[in-house]
């Protein structure tokens, strides 16, 4: 075989490779979406449990302050019983009064937190279902690419194989300029010459649609051992064998 038929057969091999691998990896990229995006909601719902037990704490706290606040408010009142003079009453009274003033703070403080938890344990249910929804989107995107995979799996790895046999029938500097294209143009590293106007000899590239000189089209007519690349997107290119045909023949 000629280099530009080896060439051909690698690309021919290279685009079922890259079809197969493009077909894995945005199931394999839809997957990985998903999945992020599950833990983001599950670092969310953590996040707000943990604000929701923080809440609670503190409200055990207060409580037990309130406890605290009681016993002083019950010592406060035997005082006021064995007070001998008014004196000593109105100052036991004024303490008091100061102390139930704290309490009732302390209780306002508790019912603004205990609304605070409620509307926490409502944001949870509301993450909770997001959640729950995420997590039917990312199983179902393991089972597309687990379908996916088995499907292509052993199909994706015969063709590596036949591309490395491929590879190993172009020379290696040919090689690497077909695999630096590829790269470049995602596949895409050889063009048809198009035939525009044979009387005015008018031919352009088939991937960028530019001119390609005659000069460039009678180097592809008379070698198939020799590269022949666009001048403006660089790519390889060759000659169907049917215009090669008239071309020579004509």
């Amino acid at each position: 075989m000629s280099l530009m038929e080896n060439l051909l057969n690698l690309s021919r091999v290279d685009a079922q490779v890259r079809g197969l691998r493009k077909r894995l990896d945005s199931a394999r990229t839809y997957l990985e979406s998903q999945t992020q995006q599950y833990h983001h909601i599950q670092q969310q719902l953590s996040e707000t449990q943990t604000r929701k037990r923080h809440l609670q704490a503190t409200i055990a706290n207060l409580e037990t302050e309130v406890v605290g606040i009681d016993a002083k408010l019950e010592k406060f009142r035997s005082d006021l019983n064995t007070s001998v003079t008014n004196k000593q009453y109105t100052t036991v009274l004024s303490e008091m009064n100061t102390v139930k003033d704290q309490r009732s703070e302390v209780e306002d403080r508790i019912l603004e937190l205990m609304e605070q938890v409620e509307a926490t344990e409502k944001e949870i249910e509301q993450i909770q279902e997001l959640l729950n929804e995420r997590a039917k989107l990312r199983d179902h995107a393991q089972s597309q690419f687990n379908e996916r995979e088995s499907e292509v799996g052993n199909r994706l790895e015969e063709l590596e194989q036949e591309r490395e046999a491929a590879a190993k029938a172009v020379p290696g500097r040919e090689r690497a300029i077909f695999d630096d294209l590829a790269e470049v143009h995602d596949g895409e590293a050889i063009a048809k010459i198009i035939e525009i106007d044979r009387k005015y000899r008018e031919y352009a590239c088939d991937a960028c649609n530019m001119r390609v000189t005659f000069e460039q089209v009678s180097q592809a007519i008379t070698s198939n051992d020799a590269i022949v690349r666009c001048t403006a997107c660089d790519r390889i290119l060759y000659m169907h064998e049917e215009l090669r045909c008239e071309l020579t023949t004509g």
